[in-house]
């Protein structure tokens, strides 16, 4: 035993990549902070906008991040090819919000080529969220000219829904968000029900 290379003792200060404030990335980053604090570890919680914000300081070695969440399968694993996942934390659905009144002629918003000419938010630069939408749109075969997309953080995209700015909102969060609590209570706002899911 005596030839073992010695274990290096746990970081006493640890920095991860999280989200934006008012989301569940950050809120489950602050928790962790609180519950590593009574072990004597520093948590530096991050701000960031999201999954490909998180995956680029992982893969950037200047970079002090040591962990991130992320979205699963956002992470091309050529591009990461170090990147270890540790635990899954919640299951997160694409929510799709819509405001009744434009789609009802249409008997609600049931497949994604009903969103040409609207005007949608399609998440945050640096989001989980963008990155998903675009890749839902583009397999639907909606080319980003089509609609009208704005990339917009969830509390902005929530106001313009509200005040009728927007059409519909791509958001992607678990259930236990507290931001989805502001679609629930938005009058004439409904949730796709996605005919196309399989």
């Amino acid at each position: 035993l005596h030839d073992a290379l010695p274990i290096s003792p746990p970081p006493k200060v640890i920095e991860m990549a999280a989200g934006l404030p008012s989301g569940l990335y950050y809120q489950f980053g602050e928790r962790l902070k609180a519950e590593l604090a009574e072990d004597r570890i520093t948590l530096d919680v991050m701000e960031t906008g999201g999954t490909v914000d998180n995956l680029k300081l992982l893969g950037d070695s200047k970079s002090e991040v040591d962990f991130a969440i992320v979205q699963g399968g956002v992470a091309d694993i050529t591009q990461y090819p170090k990147l270890v996942s540790i635990a899954g934390i919640f299951y997160e659905p694409v929510w799709v919000w819509y405001r009744e009144e434009v789609f009802k002629s249409e008997g609600g918003l049931k497949v994604l080529n009903q969103l040409k000419g609207k005007r949608v938010s399609i998440g945050n630069e640096g989001s989980g969220t963008l990155a998903l939408s675009q890749t839902l749109l583009k397999i639907s075969g909606i080319a980003e000219s089509e609609i009208h997309a704005q990339k917009l953080k969830p509390d902005d995209a929530i106001k313009k829904l509200n005040s009728g700015e927007l059409d519909a909102v791509f958001i992607v969060a678990a259930a236990e968000a507290p931001i989805l609590r502001k679609f629930y209570s938005m009058p004439g706002i409904r949730l796709m029900n996605f005919d196309q899911a399989d």
